[in-house]
């Protein structure tokens, strides 16, 4: 399969008051077209860090990452804005869903902020996910894993090539987490999506085709 996504020498460090702190140290990573990766370790280690630079959601201190077969480096926030809501899907931890819409008109505004036509998409996309007959209520009538799900139905709608996930099932019971992580690896494998996802539990990133570890910042490998 082809490379779609790449982080080449990869470095984030912080600055505050004077001091350094280095969150991704040299990461070199390649996930190709199709690929199921986990990238595990404890908490505080530059996990999610890494997830936002090649999310395209910060930019790094040093390196780049490679999006589509585009050096990210050479191009405006624009551009790498139009290149995101192209290519990459998110869902985090803390779900992001706005409080005022329904989960139908969370999933629809995705499609929205991309222009593309809503049609029944956003209503057959949660009824993948086994909420089509709650697609009306609102994040505060749903329960958590519910939530997550709407997270997981908005990230999906657009059908981008990437889907990054970072820590999707930390806020669930582990029932919630495996209806979810069922949904990831169904979408995964019936629509060749390549997905990076972030844990720091062994269980869930056994979920993964192949599992990288990091450690202060660096990949330690498979």
């Amino acid at each position: 399969m082809e490379t779609i996504l790449e982080a080449r020498g990869l470095t984030k460090t912080y600055r505050s008051d004077g001091v350094e702190t280095p969150a991704v140290r040299g990461v070199d990573l390649v996930l190709r077209g199709g690929e199921f990766v986990s990238i595990m370790g404890p908490s505080g280690r530059g996990k999610s860090t890494l997830l936002y630079l090649l999310g395209l959601l910060a930019r790094p201190t040093g390196g780049t990452v490679v999006l589509a077969g585009t050096d990210t480096r050479r191009i405006g926030d624009s551009e790498r804005t139009r290149l995101r809501r192209r290519h990459i899907g998110f869902v985090f931890q803390q779900f992001n869903l706005l409080p005022t819409l329904s989960a139908e008109e969370n999933v629809t505004l995705a499609l929205r902020l991309r222009r593309r036509p809503a049609g029944d998409l956003a209503r057959e996309i949660l009824a993948a996910v086994g909420l089509e007959g709650k697609r009306r209520r609102k994040p505060s009538e749903l329960s958590v894993g519910e939530q997550q799900r709407v997270a997981i139905a908005r990230a999906l709608v657009t059908r981008p090539p990437v889907l990054l996930a970072d820590e999707p099932t930390g806020n669930l019971d582990s029932e919630a987490s495996e209806r979810v992580l069922d949904l990831v690896g169904r979408f995964h494998a019936e629509s060749g999506q390549a997905v990076v996802l972030i844990t720091h539990n062994e269980k869930v990133a056994e979920r993964a085709e192949r599992i990288v570890r990091m450690h202060d910042g660096r990949l330690m490998g498979d």
